[in-house]
């Protein structure tokens, strides 16, 4: 082994350590990237997760809710009719009540109240 320093014909441009400018302007440019990429996955991470949240939590559809929407649906076809309600005992309670459905009571308003002219 000899502790000779290596005596090789230097090249054109050829240097030891390269050149500090285009070192800082990649690592400055490679940091940069890495921070964009990085907020840019938690952004989708976040919009999936609030998406989920969404479909599995605020826009629940229960069967119970589906069951009063349906109710609620049938009740406005329903033919107009009188009502009275007995309380446990079955004692009446209150007095009769006429239920319209929300169409024909519009069209009882619009005939009522409604001016020509509108």
């Amino acid at each position: 082994m000899s502790n000779e320093p290596h005596h090789e014909p230097k090249l054109s441009g050829d240097a030891e350590d390269p050149a500090g400018g285009p070192t800082w302007v990649v690592g400055l440019a490679g940091a940069v990237l890495t921070v964009v990429v990085v907020l840019a996955m938690i952004s989708v991470y976040y919009a999936a997760e609030r998406a989920e949240t969404q479909d599995k939590v605020v826009s629940v559809r229960s069967q119970e809710a589906e069951i009063r929407r349906e109710a609620d649906r049938l009740a406005l076809m329903d033919e107009p009719h009188w009502e009275q309600w007995t309380d446990a005992d079955g004692v009446l309670a209150g007095e009769r009540t006429l239920v319209v459905p929300i169409d024909t009571a519009r069209e009882i308003v619009k005939k009522k109240w409604g001016g020509s002219g509108h």
